[in-house]
């Protein structure tokens, strides 16, 4: 195993090298030695073994108390002791049950296979486990927050409906911009937009729904959405004066609907999560008019959001595509 790690703890230093011999003949080269267990502590700091192999001597019962200590230190190593048969093993048993410090105890000698084919499995197992792991956390990364909600919930089916503050950015010329730009570095600097974006959604305690191509949508629940979410625009304009890709900003708030969209009848059929309604229409509605570097909110979030910090243009009479009704409206621009 490329990545697998183990250790060895074993205070003689004739039993030690003999082990460590025979384990390099097997193949298990990566193995670290626990001659001193006063230096457990510290060895363990340095590393994480996926095993920890532990030479049991007779002649010395009360170093079964070590077993407990590597667990505390390593609690995702499997710890395999080796032991000689009679009373010793008992022994080892017994507390093997009692403390349930010792995963798995094997019989000496050791000339049989049957010691390094449970090595070989354990570190198969924790191979597999590691890269399972590395690939979940890569997947919460594509997943939208609230997306990881609704997997985890038992009613994953039901959509759920909510007040919202929804924003939008979008970046101004970008198709010029793909034009004139040659496409890795357009792509280097349409990510870090993004993700500047995104990290000062997330310092506001707002969700990145989705990214839009060329922007990103995003939410505010709670208490203080409305301040939250216009507080996080302004902030999001003075990078759009400060950055390559200007984009404008649009704000809005209301009720949402937020769930999985896509075919669940059939095993394997892919299935995203979104935020829905005429609020996030609205939002983005609002953004496509927006000029490069400036929010334009409804009035509504201006007026419960109470911003002080910046003095906005009203806009009365918006006319927006999709709304019957004119929009009362207000704008912000940054100064560069």
């Amino acid at each position: 195993m490329k990545t697998s790690q183990m250790m060895l703890v074993d205070t003689d230093p004739y039993t030690s090298a003999v082990m460590l011999d025979e384990l390099a003949q097997r193949g298990f080269k990566n193995v670290q030695l626990g001659a001193n267990t006063l230096e457990l502590p510290k060895l363990f700091q340095e590393s994480q073994p996926d095993v920890v192999i532990f030479n049991y001597h007779s002649d010395k019962p009360d170093s079964l108390i070590v077993c407990g200590t590597i667990k505390l230190m390593a609690p995702q190593a499997a710890l395999v002791a080796v032991v000689s048969p009679g009373p010793a093993l008992k022994t080892v048993r017994a507390w093997a049950k009692q403390t349930k410090s010792i995963d798995i105890v094997i019989e000496k000698p050791l000339t049989d296979d049957r010691f390094f084919t449970t090595l070989n499995e354990l570190l198969s197992v924790k191979e597999t486990s590691r890269e399972l792991t590395i690939k979940a956390e890569r997947l919460t990364n594509l997943v939208p927050e609230g997306a990881m909600s609704v997997i985890s919930s038992t009613h994953n089916t039901e959509a759920e409906i909510f007040e919202a503050a929804v924003l939008f950015t979008d970046i101004r010329g970008s198709s010029q911009l793909i034009q004139d730009t040659p496409p890795n570095d357009f792509f280097e600097l349409l990510n870090n937009l993004l993700s500047n974006q995104a990290q000062q959604i997330y310092l506001f305690e707002g969700s990145v729904v989705k990214y839009t191509g060329d922007g990103v949508m995003a939410i505010f629940r709670g208490m203080g959405r409305s301040y939250l979410a216009l507080s996080c625009a302004l902030e999001l304009t003075k990078l759009s004066h400060d950055h390559k890709m200007p984009f404008g900003v649009g704000v809005a708030q209301g009720l949402v609907l937020a769930g999985l969209i896509g075919d669940s009848s059939q095993a394997g059929q892919r299935r995203q999560y979104d935020v829905i309604g005429a609020t996030v229409h609205l939002a983005s509605r609002l953004c496509g008019m927006a000029n490069a570097g400036e929010v334009i909110s409804t009035r509504s979030v201006n007026t419960a959001a109470k911003i002080t910090t910046a003095e906005p243009r009203h806009i009365e009479g918006v006319s927006v595509r999709g709304f019957e009704q004119e929009i009362s409206c207000v704008a912000f621009s940054s100064n560069p």
